[in-house]
C-alpha cells in the first residue's frame, strides 16, 4: 500500500498525481489524495481528471481522492487514520508557509514532504514545519497547462530530479543505505507513472542550476511581455538575460554552490529557443493579476548578495520592477 498526497494541485501538481493515479500495478495498491480549488476538484469529482498527451493521446482518470480543503478530508478520512509515504508540494513557492500551517495535521502523518516547486531556498521555510530529515526536493522541467478546471494538457516533456536538500539529517536519522532506499521507492514510482526519474547527489545545486534559466528568461520576458523565443530576437534583451545570470552565478559561488562547468547563459538561451512559444509562468501570473514567485527567483539573488555585502544591481532593478507590476491594476 503506497498512499501519496498532493497538495496545491494546479497544473503540474494534476500533472503528477493523474499520472501516479493511472499506474496499473498488480504489486502495489496506489491511492493519490489530491487537494486543489474548488471549481478543479468538483470536476474531477464528478467526471474525473482529463489528461491531455499531445499530439493525440487522451486519458481520464477517475481513482483520484480530491478534496478542496483539509477540513473535508478530516471530516471523511480521519478515522482511517491515514499514514502518507510522500506528502508533495506543488503550491507556488510564496504560499509554502501559509499552506503548510494548514496542513499541519497531515505533516505530522506523513513520512516525507516533497517540493515540488520553482524557487531557491524553499526547504529553508519548509524546515520549520516538519524535520529536515523529511524534506525532498523535486525539480521537473515538464510541462503542464490547466486549460479548464478538471483538464490538463501536459504541454512538454522533459527531466526531473529528486534528492535530499539536508542530506546529513536524513543520513543521521535513517541510516545511508536506507535514505537511498528510500529516494530509489520515490524514484520506481514515478518512473513507473511515466514521468523518469533521476536520483542526484546534490539537489541544492541542481535547484540554483534551475533557477538560472528562470532569472534570465521570468522576469524578463514578464517586463517586456515577449515570448520566450522573442527574447532571443533582440540582442541587447539577449545582453541583459547574460548580465542577470552572471550576477546570479556570482552570488552563488560566493555562497560556495559547488556549480557544474555548465554554460548557464547558453543553456538559458537553448531552453528560451526550445520553449519559444511559451509565456513563461511569471508573465502568465501577471497577465492573470497574481502574485508572482519573483522572491524565490531574483528576488532571492538579491537577499542572499545583501547578507554577502555584494551588489547585484540588475537583479535587484528586475525584482522591484516586477513587484511593481504585481500592484499595477492598469
Amino acid at each position: 500500500m503506497i498512499n501519496i498526497g498532493i497538495i496545491g494541485a494546479g497544473s503540474i501538481g494534476s500533472l503528477f498525481g493523474g499520472y501516479i493515479a493511472n499506474i496499473k500495478s498488480k504489486k502495489k495498491k496506489i491511492s493519490v489524495y489530491i487537494f486543489g480549488r474548488k471549481s478543479h476538484i468538483e470536476i474531477i469529482n464528478l467526471k474525473g481528471l482529463k489528461l491531455i498527451i499531445p499530439p493525440s493521446n487522451k486519458i481520464t482518470i477517475n481513482n483520484l481522492i480530491s478534496f478542496i480543503n483539509i477540513k473535508d478530508y478530516m471530516d471523511q478520512y480521519l478515522k482511517y487514520n491515514i499514514k502518507f509515504d510522500f506528502l508533495i508540494l506543488s503550491t507556488k513557492a510564496y504560499d509554502i508557509e501559509k499552506t503548510l500551517q494548514e496542513f499541519s495535521a497531515l505533516l505530522k502523518k506523513t513520512t516525507f514532504l516533497v517540493l515540488l516547486q520553482n524557487g531557491i531556498g524553499n526547504e529553508i521555510i519548509a524546515k520549520k514545519f516538519i524535520s529536515e530529515s523529511k524534506i525532498i526536493r523535486m525539480i521537473t522541467s515538464h510541462g503542464a497547462n490547466l486549460i479548464h478546471p478538471g483538464k490538463i494538457v501536459h504541454t512538454g516533456t522533459g527531466f526531473t530530479k529528486i534528492g535530499y536538500p539536508f542530506k546529513k539529517k536524513v543520513f543521521e536519522k535513517f541510516g545511508e543505505g536506507q535514505a537511498i532506499l528510500n529516494l530509489e521507492r520515490f524514484k520506481n514510482l514515478l518512473d513507473l507513472a511515466g514521468i523518469n526519474t533521476t536520483i542526484v547527489p546534490n539537489i541544492n545545486i541542481e535547484c540554483w542550476e534551475k533557477a538560472f534559466i528562470n532569472i534570465g528568461i521570468n522576469s524578463i520576458g514578464t517586463l517586456c511581455r515577449l515570448k520566450n523565443g522573442a527574447l532571443l530576437e533582440n540582442q541587447n534583451i539577449k545582453n541583459l538575460m547574460k548580465e542577470t545570470i552572471l550576477e546570479a552565478i556570482k552570488v552563488a559561488k560566493l555562497k560556495k554552490i559547488n556549480l557544474s562547468n555548465n554554460d548557464f547563459v547558453e543553456s538559458c538561451f537553448n531552453v528560451a529557443l526550445m520553449t519559444k512559444d511559451n509565456i513563461n509562468s511569471m508573465l502568465q501570473d501577471i497577465l492573470k493579476g497574481k502574485k508572482t514567485e519573483i522572491d524565490f527567483l531574483n528576488g532571492k539573488v538579491v537577499q542572499y548578495a545583501n547578507e554577502l555585502n555584494f551588489q547585484v544591481p540588475i537583479n535587484e532593478l528586475l525584482t522591484w520592477l516586477i513587484k511593481g507590476l504585481e500592484q499595477s491594476k492598469i
